[in-house]
């Protein structure tokens, strides 16, 4: 059923507007049950910061639903290690999925988050905001929030990937705004029925705010990945040989990258 959901949400909900703010959490909750480890500071519920060189560039890396701090923290240092670091990404911002597949709980503290940013900030660098699946609705809550308090500074610096995610949260405004934005989808041309789970909403959204969003097809064959199962396919804008071929599995997709490269072939042209 929740994953059924998550489709619809993904296809349907593009005129959601987002609360204004988040709030701090569920009670007695800190957000840590499932810390990343040592060397992360807590930022807000389901948010911790790290820095992890002298690079300036920041990165906000966004997990869908059912990923842990653990999980989001793993994926955003390899995103880092392999990719972003050599783009003078020093900072990260690793952010839990949401608790339910549409976002409705508003619970992730993106004010704790923004409020943390303008501290670390240069407010010359870039930003990437990277946000698999159903974590996107989280992302698309931080940018309204940076919208509505007039940080155009701020908006005009970010690079945001949405992968295989919605478009709730977002609209014309927002999208013009940013320094340039991406919707990512995969697809596995070894397979009769090779695209991820939402190709179909990734396409229609770049279609929607062109020419100033562009569309990426992540393109992997032999994925591993059962023919039709779309929502292995959705975990391949993450790892390009994901761990069960019927299905995700972000506990493993976001952690373990042994013989499973990290995708980021979509940053290629996004990197600045």
């Amino acid at each position: 059923m929740l994953r059924s959901l998550l489709a619809v949400v993904a296809l349907a909900a593009c005129g959601a507007d987002p609360a204004v703010d988040d709030f701090a959490g569920p009670a007695g909750g800190d957000g840590k049950a499932d810390g990343p480890g040592e060397g992360w500071t807590g930022v807000g519920f389901g948010v911790e910061y790290q820095r992890v060189n002298t690079g300036n560039a920041i990165v906000i890396a966004y997990g869908g639903y059912t990923a842990r701090l653990g999980h989001a923290a793993a994926w955003a240092s390899e995103l880092v290690d392999v990719k972003l670091g050599a783009a003078d990404v020093g900072q990260i911002y690793a952010v839990q999925g949401p608790a339910d597949a549409a976002y409705d709980g508003r619970e992730i503290g993106n004010s704790a988050l923004r409020t943390h940013l303008a501290t670390i900030d240069d407010g010359t660098s870039p930003i990437y905001v990277i946000a698999h699946s159903s974590g996107s609705y989280v992302a698309h809550e931080l940018l309204g929030q940076l919208q509505r308090a007039g940080k155009s500074d701020v908006l005009s610096r970010i690079t945001y990937a949405c992968l295989e995610g919605g478009g709730a949260g977002l609209d014309q405004d927002i999208v013009d705004s940013l320094h340039a934005i991406t919707f990512v989808y995969a697809h596995d041309p070894s397979l009769a029925h090779g695209y991820s789970q939402n190709a179909g909403a990734e396409q229609g959204l770049a279609a929607q705010y062109a020419p100033h969003a562009t569309a990426y097809d992540v393109v992997v064959p032999a994925t591993g990945c059962d023919d039709g199962a779309g929502w292995c396919m959705h975990d391949v804008v993450v790892t390009h040989r994901p761990h069960h071929a019927w299905s995700y599995d972000l506990a493993d997709d976001y952690t373990d990258f042994v013989d499973r490269p990290l995708t980021t072939e979509y940053l290629d042209s996004l990197v600045h």
